[in-house]
């Protein structure tokens, strides 16, 4: 049995690019949010089960928009916010890891 590919528009998607972001593991994201590590794994590979009921939950821990999370819509940015979020979606996920860490050390400078 083959697996689906995970598309990197999808909410599964954007949910592990954030929680990797966030440097969360899925057992410490799975206790922020009280439920198992298991749900977190199917969320992350869009095989869903509650990933609805609790939306508004993994938006508010992971710092982000319920508009992003759902549809990958970044709201009002423009110019240079909005070319540094598309720049971001283009990276690796360790390239991402990387760029995250990379912004955390430049904002407390």
């Amino acid at each position: 049995m083959s697996k689906k590919p995970i598309s990197p528009e999808s909410v599964g998607a954007r949910i592990r690019a954030l929680r990797l972001a966030a440097n969360l593991t899925q057992d410490e994201f799975a206790a922020k949010l009280n439920v198992s590590r298991s749900a977190i794994a199917q969320w992350e590979t869009d095989r869903a089960g509650q990933v609805r009921d609790n939306m508004e939950r993994i938006a508010k821990v992971l710092n982000t928009s319920l508009g992003y999370l759902v549809s990958g819509e970044t709201g009002s940015l423009q110019g240079d916010e909005l070319a540094l979020v598309r720049l971001y979606r283009a990276c690796s996920t360790e390239d991402r890891r990387l760029l995250v860490l990379t912004a955390r050390r430049l904002a407390r400078s």
